[in-house]
């Protein structure tokens, strides 16, 4: 089995071409997995496509894969005798270093520990809480930014969808349950807006009668 890339107009486009050789090979190996050789098939960067990915075929998808491992050996500077074990277990042990590399580099990166850390905090506070003294802990999905626009889009701190959110629908309701205490994982500054949007929060926190932490 042969592969050819051809361009136009910016679509790649792979074609597997059998050669007399080679077809037999190729056909007995989709033959093993109960699968049909593929005569043409578009470039791998569809694939990076969610919604391509989950249309293509598994017939594509693995001969898409037998495109990628040719690429690579044609890429090794060594000389491939062979295709067995020990040359596919090499090829695997550098993908996965490869993807260990990239995980660890993702890992470490600011924005994703920023994330972790509240995720481990929600956690801890979880696994902290005695739910049997009839303790019930909600999530307000709401970044500070957001929460900053929505008191200014409202004329009064009456009509801001946090009141609403913690007075109206809690504790001005029948049969609400008030809100014992708000946790937030903002961080504030002596900046103006911030000053701003903290006196904001205690306005409603002192009407909901709720500490605001």
């Amino acid at each position: 089995m042969s592969v050819q890339e051809n361009r136009a107009q910016g679509t790649a486009t792979t074609v597997l071409k059998n050669s007399p050789a080679a077809q037999g090979v190729y056909a007995a190996l989709f033959e093993k997995i109960n699968l049909s050789p593929v005569s043409s098939l578009a470039g791998i960067e569809a694939f990076q496509n969610n919604d391509a990915l989950a249309e293509a075929t598994t017939d594509e998808r693995v001969t898409a894969a037998v495109s990628v491992f040719l690429d690579l050996l044609k890429q090794s500077a060594k000389k491939v005798e062979k295709l067995d074990k020990t040359l596919l277990d090499g090829h695997i042990a550098a993908l996965d270093d490869q993807i260990s590399r990239q995980l660890d580099a993702v890992m470490h990166h600011p924005d994703f520990q920023r994330v972790e850390s509240t995720w481990r905090g929600v956690k801890s506070l979880i696994d902290q809480t005695d739910f049997r003294q009839n303790v019930r802990i909600e999530l307000l999905d709401i970044s500070k930014d957001h929460l900053v626009q929505d008191f200014e889009d409202a004329p009064e701190i009456s009509q801001s969808g946090l009141y609403a959110q913690t007075y109206i629908q809690e504790y001005d309701t029948p049969g609400g349950e008030p809100i014992a205490a708000a946790i937030s994982n903002y961080e504030f500054d002596r900046s103006p807006q911030d000053i701003a949007l903290l006196r904001n929060i205690s306005k409603v926190a002192a009407a909901a009668h709720m500490p605001f932490i």
